[in-house]
Order: C-alpha cells, then structure tokens, then sequence
C-alpha cells in the first residue's frame, strides 16, 4: 500500500530502519558459519595462540633482513583450523607503529574472516603508543579475499623499492632465466616471472583499489610492488608466502646488480642493456608514463607509439588545485547539484551506480555507508541519503567509480559555469603544441577540462 503523503516522514523513517534491519540480519545469516569461531573461547585456542607467536617470530626474524625496520611492514596469517574451511578462519595481523624485532604474541590483532577486530592488544605504558591495528589491514583482506591466501607478507626491503626505481617508466618487473625463479609459484627457471608495479600514495588504505586492479589483470602473480615502497607478497600458506618473499627479493637483487653491470635482467641472455633514444630499457616492454609537471620537451617517443595520455593530478594540473579547488567544491555543491538535475538522465545513471556501491558497502560495514530510501518517498530525502554517503567517500578519498563520475559531473557544471577556473604547470601549453605539431594524439579529458 503506497504512504500518504501526510505521513511520509514518520513511514520513511519505519521504512529505512526496516531495511538497516533486514541488511543486518542478511549479514547475521551469512556469518552464520563463522560465529563459533568469533567466540572467546575460540580465540583462547591452541591454534590462535600459536599463530600470534609465528606473526611475532617472523616479524622478529624480518627486521634482521630489513624488511621491516623503523615500524614499517607488516605480516599477516590465517589461523589454521581443519574444521573451519578457509574462507571463514580467523585472521592474525601485527600492529602498526609497533618495533618488529620486539614483538611478542600478545602485541598481536585477531580479526574475524569479513574483517571485524575480534582481539585487540592490552595497552602499553609509555613510551608506547595506543594499540593500532597495521595500516595494510584493508589490503591484507583484499588479498584474503581474492586469492584465497594463507598468510602476507609486506616488506619494506630496500631492493624491493630500488628495483621499482631504476625506470620509473615500467609498470611490470620482469625477470628471466634466473634459478630463484622456480621458487615463486606456478613458474620455472626458464618462465617470465612478471610482477606489476602501482604507484604509491600518501596513506596505505588508498592501495586498495590499485592492488585490486593489479591482481585482477596478472592472475598469476603472488606479488605486487608498490613504486618507492616496497611488496606485498602472499602464497597458500605462511611457508608458501615467506619463501616465495625471500625468492622475490633475491630476484629484486640480483636485477639490481645486473643493471649496474650495464646487463639486462629480463631477457634469457642477460646481456648488455641497450639505449634507446637516451633511456635505458630493460627488454622491450617499456610502459611510460610522465611524472609531476616535468613534461620532459626533448623527451623522444618511439616511433610506434602515437598517442600520449595525460593525468591531471601532478601532471598537468598541481595537485593542491584538486585538493584545495576541487574536492571543497564537490562538497559544497553535492546538494545543490542533485537537486537541480535530479530528473536527468544522467543523475539518475549517477543515483543508481551511488545506489548499487552503497549496498555493497552496507553489507561488508564499510563505515559511513547507509541505506538510500526507495525513490518513492521523495527525492528530498533520496538526495539528504546520498550526500551523507558521498561526505563519508570523499572523506576517505575512496577510489570507486561511483563517486568519481559524481564528481567529473559537479566539476564539468562548475567549469562551464566559470565558477571553476583551471591551473596548469608552465610547459602544459607549451608541451601541448611540440606534441600536436608532430602529430602526437594527446587524449585526457582532465587536461581538456582545464587548458
């Protein structure tokens, strides 16, 4: 029976607390199998205890190799239970901001399979800092998630940033015809082992997404490096994953010691490293892209590439322009702007992604999220549902499509208003027109928006 509208507010109000209950009962029913083990006694087990004390050991045991030192890496097992099938056992994480080579089991996190905090560490007198959680939590459980791990490791070892360094360019290690190669799963000394590269960011959490992407485009990979950072690195169980690990940074290694004998790691032969056009390679795979405003004019392209595609955030346009112009702007005319174009067709379209990435994240109990009312109660309190979850987004500079195609909409409508007027770096313009002259497609609709 449709609400009258006299008593909309009071039946929208029954209706949304329905819904939350309805979610949080789904949510119940699917953790069903996974209640006995969020128990106190569960977490007192044998098994619990045992795998706190192998996180501490081995986090003990990384520091010595410099995988972990200053505070940073972190280690990761699943608790192995016969009885519990892998998907619903119990995850053990080290803490963060905690020194590796004095960690002991107590020190130690216990998180339920869907990432809820079972067990949190007794805190420390000064000068210890409040017990925190790794900050590669959110990672950990996307890996636990899509490739079924046992345990992960995330190292912070030198050669595993120096290796992402010596071509900024590439966007894949590659390595070949090395013995240490049959250590890392599914290959052998004669295969391609192929490890991508994402570029870091400012907090851990904002890897998510790219760590996502990487896993979904190399399925065999058990490794991602982050450039400037360091490796995840995962395998079926905590053996699979630490000697895949020592493996990976041998190979990271000895990459690094061919290329300062001017040979080249990723070809059978290891021979000398070719320059082309004043850029050293390594093999023939070279996948470029520009860094923060240095446009590079002289930079020469090879001949089979005809297209450059620019990003705005540091490269055309600084990124204290989207920071300090931009987000404020989305923020304060997210209202404004699904009210005015409410019936449009391309609002609804942005409504409905808003709609499908909010339940999603209701049901995993991403923090923030709530539910959006049905449209019949009234778009008033459709788009109050909706700029509530979009404020807890940007506030966590959540990376999903949804909310970036929001905001590429507010932003267009602030520009064509001349409300919004666009920065870029000096040699924009002028690397713009070298390009076009020589007949180099420069497609970017962030670079469109602003020069």
């Amino acid at each position: 029976m449709e609400p009258s509208s006299s008593s909309s507010g009071a039946v929208n109000g029954c209706s949304i607390m329905r819904m939350t209950e309805s979610l949080s009962q789904q949510i119940m029913i699917r953790n069903d199998m996974a209640t006995t083990a969020r128990s106190q006694a569960y977490l007192e087990t044998k098994a619990v205890s045992d795998a706190k004390s192998l996180v501490a050991e081995l986090c003990r045991q990384f520091y010595t190799m410099g995988w972990v030192s200053g505070t940073g890496g972190s280690v990761t097992v699943k608790v192995h239970d016969d009885s519990v099938p892998r998907p619903h056992q119990l995850i053990v994480m080290s803490p963060s901001g905690v020194q590796k080579e004095r960690m002991v089991p107590e020190d130690m996190y216990v998180l339920s399979s869907d990432g809820f905090i079972l067990s949190t560490p007794t805190p420390k007198p000064y000068p210890y800092k409040p017990p925190k959680c790794t900050d590669c939590a959110l990672l950990f459980m996307k890996v636990y998630e899509m490739c079924n791990a046992g345990a992960v490791i995330h190292s912070h070892g030198m050669e595993s940033c120096l290796v992402t360094m010596i071509n900024p360019f590439l966007k894949e290690f590659q390595i070949t015809h090395m013995e240490m190669i049959k250590g890392i799963q599914g290959h052998s000394y004669s295969d391609e082992l192929v490890v991508p590269i994402i570029e870091n960011t400012s907090l851990e959490g904002e890897l998510t997404e790219p760590i996502t992407e990487a896993i979904r485009a190399y399925s065999k990979t058990t490794a991602v490096l982050v450039r400037n950072h360091g490796v995840y690195i995962w395998g079926d169980s905590w053996i699979s994953a630490k000697t895949q690990a020592e493996c990976y940074h041998y190979l990271f290694d000895a990459a690094i010691k061919l290329h300062q004998l001017g040979l080249d790691w990723s070809t059978p032969c290891h021979g000398p490293i070719h320059n082309f056009n004043g850029v050293w390679g390594s093999g023939g795979n070279l996948s470029r892209s520009f860094r923060t405003g240095a446009f590079g004019l002289d930079y020469m392209i090879e001949p089979s590439q005809h297209c450059i595609l620019l990003d705005n955030e540091g490269t055309a346009t600084p990124i204290t322009f989207i920071t300090n112009v931009l987000v404020p702007y989305a923020l304060d005319n997210l209202g404004k702007h699904l009210a005015a174009t409410y019936d449009s067709e391309e609002t609804q379209e942005d409504i409905n992604l808003l709609r499908s990435q909010i339940q999603d994240d209701f049901e995993k109990g991403v923090v923030g999220a709530v539910p959006i009312p049905p449209d019949y109660v009234g778009k008033e309190l459709v788009i109050a549902s909706l700029v509530a979850n979009v404020e807890a987004m940007m506030r966590t500079d959540r990376k999903v499509i949804a909310l970036k195609q929001l905001q590429g909409h507010i932003w267009r409508t602030g520009f064509q208003s001349n409300e919004l007027v666009g920065v870029v770096f000096d040699d924009v313009q002028e690397a713009l027109q070298k390009w076009h002259a020589s007949g180099i497609k420069v497609p970017s609709l962030s670079v469109s928006c602003y020069v």
